[in-house]
């Protein structure tokens, strides 16, 4: 078995942060950044997971260049494709060519292998990988437990994208590692009903909400607004 690569077609734009470090929605992710690295008085959010209620939110998009500008900040930063039913991590980075995290978890290769660099400086990529069969019991194994305390000492900042958490079990397993977790909206698509469900779900789990991301927020000048 070969793991999945970029098959469909990638939209430059997506990784804007990447191609156009000065555009205005790249500035709107340095201010979210920002947001983040003072939003906590104590310490910092090493590790973040993004998710939302439901897909095509925009929570890839999201992660992906979240973590550019994190390593743009001179940070290493590891970004994780913890979404094993449905990938997307790497269309955004399609240099990357690793068999993943599913592989990683289920014994077939090393850490080393699992891990690789991108294109840009200070990041590196975990993708999935191949498809899981059970993906819920590989991310609440131990053997996973033990690979997330591992990485936290070798990154000094973890980007989690993960399935939507109301579709599945996955992000709320994922949260229970992580210091914190974003949700993602999608003005005009993402309902009332499904973001207050969303928050619930993540509370029952003990879960940290750092913010929330509204995502495609066309009636103002920004693209990306933060809220608490």
């Amino acid at each position: 078995m070969k793991p999945r690569t970029a098959t469909k077609k990638i939209n430059k734009n997506n990784l804007i942060t990447k191609i156009d470090p000065k555009s205005l929605i790249s500035e709107d992710f340095r201010v979210i950044r920002t947001n983040i690295d003072y939003s906590r008085i104590d310490s910092q959010y090493k590790s973040i997971m993004i998710t939302s209620p439901e897909p095509n939110s925009g929570k890839s998009v999201v992660s992906a260049n979240l973590a550019v500008v994190f390593a743009q900040q001179g940070k290493s930063t590891l970004l994780i494709d913890g979404d094993l039913r449905k990938s997307s991590v790497q269309y955004f980075f399609p240099e990357v060519r690793s068999a993943g995290l599913t592989a990683l978890l289920t014994g077939r290769i090393s850490l080393e292998e699992a891990i690789e660099e991108t294109e840009v400086k200070n990041l590196f990529v975990l993708p999935a990988g191949f498809i899981s069969t059970n993906p819920a019991e590989l991310l609440s194994s131990k053997k996973m437990k033990e690979l997330f305390k591992r990485l936290l000492t070798m990154y000094e900042q973890i980007i989690i994208d993960t399935p939507p958490i109301l579709a599945v079990a996955d992000a709320q397993i994922i949260s229970s590692l992580v210091d914190g977790t974003i949700l993602v909206f999608r003005s005009g698509y993402t309902s009332k009903t499904n973001a207050k469900k969303s928050v619930h779900v993540l509370q029952q789990v003990h879960g940290k909400i750092i913010c929330s991301i509204l995502n495609d927020h066309k009636n103002k000048k920004d693209a990306y607004y933060y809220g608490k």
